[in-house]
């Protein structure tokens, strides 16, 4: 019995070794043996027809250890399973051998950043003449990515399209997916000019201005969407427009334009989505502050539009209430439900406190002793009180100012001005301050 394994992701050489050096004496008989079967034991989401066609095995064709070897090394650089192992039995006329796979946890999304000059399903069909199977995905591990690159490469050189094929694995925070990205390295594609179909409560012409940055770069699926989500889906949600979607950007070949050579006009359909109400806010794990006082500090009134700026600057303000009370790593998790029949959004906040700080030194630099004390009196958070983001900022707003005011009136000769630092210890649960004065 053969076994291969991807659990530590063993390189090609790797692979070879440990076939040559296994024990062969299981495929002895088949050295002259035709392959009448292949059975396949394991399998859960891959087609065994993926399989035999991955193996690169025939039925009828004469089989021979190095032929067996080389047809369980293929599997594993497939990277569709992340254990094999292989067995043969029968005659010298006809032998069956069998594959105990374990299949490897998941395969990524393929995503084609740039290939203007292609449908997406002449893309597939191009990667099928290497892999049958493709179906969009490609397996995390093995060398099925390098496969695709080489692929593409083929299909741009035989359509004289200048450009190397590269991939490299994607993050994409705003689905929370990681996918293989394709991208066409070494050619200009600049976008010439945008169009968002569907926008009517935005007016085009607005969506059109604030995507100017857009314009002469060049074209990337991944860059366009982004700047979508984080530019443009924001004046929905200042609406109320809460689940307006882009799709998919669209690049087609710009026409007649001079200043714009080998671009794209780029088509982004919007969904606009309807306008939503708030509700209510629920809140779960909050022990200092209590649901009303963290709902008045949110500031959002039931029936009023659920502007999504104002939302979050309403989180602002409950991270401030919370700094008042020593807590300066509040996190908040946020879901929403929507009930679409009425327009209304609510939302559940979870909170997570966090320890409690206490002020700890007020250290004040670059000042004369009797001005440093003269500036520490005017300080009333003493060390040990739970600590006050609120009163370190007015301080610095409102009493500095006035400090230093009052001194240049006393003296033509001072001029300072004063920089505030407050400096947490996780250890101690404690703040210092640092004045310095300049």
């Amino acid at each position: 019995m053969i076994i291969l394994t991807h659990r530590h992701r063993p390189t090609l050489r790797a692979i070879l070794l440990l076939v040559t050096l296994s024990a062969l004496a299981s495929i002895a008989s088949a050295q002259a043996g035709r392959l009448t079967n292949i059975e396949v034991v394991g399998l859960k989401r891959v087609p065994r027809e993926q399989v035999i066609a991955s193996s690169e095995l025939r039925i009828g064709q004469a089989v021979d250890p190095s032929l067996l070897d080389a047809a369980a090394t293929k599997l594993m650089q497939s990277g569709l399973f992340k254990k094999l192992t292989y067995r043969v039995r029968g005659r010298a006329s006809e032998v069956t051998v069998t594959f105990e796979v374990e299949e490897a946890n998941r395969s990524l999304p393929v995503v084609f950043e740039n290939f203007v000059w292609f449908t997406d399903e002449e893309l597939a069909n191009a990667i099928r003449n290497d892999i049958p199977f493709f179906n969009g995905t490609a397996p995390e591990a093995g060398d099925a990515a390098e496969k695709i690159v080489q692929s593409l490469q083929r299909l741009l050189n035989e359509k004289k399209i200048p450009g190397r094929v590269e991939v490299m694995p994607y993050n994409d925070l705003a689905k929370g997916t990681q996918e293989f990205l394709f991208t066409v390295r070494g050619v200009k594609i600049p976008v010439c000019s945008l169009r968002f179909p569907g926008a009517e409560a935005v007016p085009e012409a607005e969506l059109i201005n604030a995507s100017q940055p857009l314009i002469n770069s060049d074209f990337s699926r991944k860059d366009i969407s982004g700047f979508a989500t984080y530019t443009l889906f924001p004046l929905y949600r200042r609406m109320g427009r809460l689940r307006a979607q882009f799709q998919e950007p669209a690049p087609t070949k710009a026409e007649n334009l001079a200043n714009c050579v080998d671009g794209v006009t780029v088509t982004v359909p919007v969904d606009e989505g309807i306008v939503y109400s708030w509700a209510k806010s629920d809140w779960n794990g909050n022990k200092s502050l209590s649901a009303t006082e963290l709902s008045a500090a949110l500031g959002m009134k039931t029936g009023e539009i659920a502007d999504g700026s104002k939302i979050d600057a309403g989180l602002k303000e409950v991270s401030k209430a919370y700094g008042r009370k020593g807590y300066l790593v509040v996190r908040i998790k946020e879901s929403s439900q929507f009930d679409d029949s009425a327009h209304w959004v609510s939302y559940q906040f979870t909170v997570y406190e966090g320890p409690q700080y206490h002020m700890g030194t007020l250290v004040i630099n670059g000042l004369a002793p009797d001005l440093t004390q003269n500036l520490k009196e005017s300080w009333t958070l003493q060390s040990g009180a739970v600590f006050d983001e609120f009163y370190v900022e007015d301080f610095r707003l409102n009493t500095l100012p006035r400090f230093i005011g009052t001194q240049m009136q006393r003296s033509l000769a001072f001029h300072a001005t004063a920089q505030t630092v407050t400096k947490p210890d996780a250890q101690k649960l404690t703040v210092d301050v640092v004045i310095t004065f300049k």
